[in-house]
């Protein structure tokens, strides 16, 4: 689970939970529990058992999600990515002819092997923040007997309007049990978009030519290239070949088309071509820590000898003078 921001200002959390199971002889059972749940993470629960008459020898099919990934590490708007499930039948009985809705629907047709007007409902889910890409969001996944799985995969575009945060995405499943009666299974599954800070790393003039051994200024330069308003942390620039003074700094907020510049010092110690480093932190929006990391390239030259300041030349040359 994912924790609400709404929880702000409460001491427990009350969530209602309900327990559906057989026995052997293919009574039914229902137990209902009350979690009481402190922001601290402790969990209390209480409550009571209630049968109820059912036909022996209970079967039933049951298709549920027993995991899911995105093609896309971290879901950003505007992003497009594949969205792949694996549904089980966890049931004792046939689910055949299953149709996965992705965000939420249901398959008309009677039971009892009455067909009845009517088709696949797929067009009144919710597609504000997630859309289907490529085909529709609705799929036939075959048959399934009791106990197999199946891969299923959809194709899915975040809309560049979502803002940051935790989507609840309903898929629905219709299906024939052996009786042929159609079937409607529904539940939830939870996708997290981030806001990325997007920063462009440069300098914001032609660095001064950089000789071994002396010191050169590194005019750095971080530009928020995003369309939202970023939070950035420490900066520090870093090279392997060199000695970086005054390279470290906080940035802080910058708004969309916002900079940030730093003056750092720069001592190389050979010529020839030189990498920096620079690397920014931050924290998303589900309060990890992150770093971006950019590089810069400069060219470091020969370091440069005054002839007149080198005692071999004394009395050559010609001429003398003072």
């Amino acid at each position: 689970f994912l924790v609400s921001s709404q929880i702000y200002g409460q001491s427990i959390i009350v969530v209602d939970m309900t327990l559906t199971y057989y026995d052997s002889q293919g009574t039914s059972y229902s137990d209902k529990f009350t979690l009481s749940i402190p922001v601290s993470g402790a969990v209390s629960s209480g409550g009571y058992v209630a049968a109820t008459a059912t036909p022996t020898g209970v079967k039933s099919s049951q298709l549920v999600i027993t995991g899911y990934a995105s093609s896309v590490d971290l879901l950003q708007p505007g992003a497009q990515f594949d969205l792949s499930m694996t549904v089980e039948n966890v049931g004792n009985a046939n689910a055949q002819r299953i149709t996965m809705i992705v965000g939420g629907g249901s398959s008309g047709g009677g039971g009892g092997g009455t067909p009845q007007p009517g088709g696949v409902s797929g067009g009144g889910g919710d597609f504000a923040n997630f859309a289907p890409v490529g085909a529709s969001n609705v799929q036939s996944l075959g048959d399934l007997k009791a106990g197999e799985r199946v891969q299923a995969v959809q194709s899915l575009i975040v809309n560049v309007s979502t803002n940051p945060g935790a989507y609840p995405v309903r898929i629905s499943f219709s299906y024939l049990n052996d009786k042929n009666e159609v079937i409607n299974d529904e539940q939830v599954i939870t996708l997290l978009v981030y806001s990325l800070p997007n920063v462009d790393v440069s300098f914001y003039r032609p660095p001064d030519p950089f000789f071994a051994g002396q010191p050169g200024m590194l005019p750095i330069q971080i530009v928020n290239t995003g369309k939202r308003f970023a939070v950035l942390g420490d900066m520090k620039i870093t090279t392997a070949g060199g000695t970086v003074e005054n390279g470290s700094s906080l940035v802080g907020s910058l708004d969309a088309g916002g900079y940030f510049t730093l003056d750092a010092m720069l001592i190389p110690d050979q010529p020839g071509p030189l990498t920096l480093e620079i690397t920014i932190e931050y924290v998303d929006d589900f309060n990890l820590a992150r770093t971006l990391t950019r590089t810069l390239e400069v060219e470091v030259m020969e370091a440069f000898v005054d002839p007149s300041l080198d005692p071999s030349m004394n009395g050559s040359g010609g001429g003398g003078g003072g």
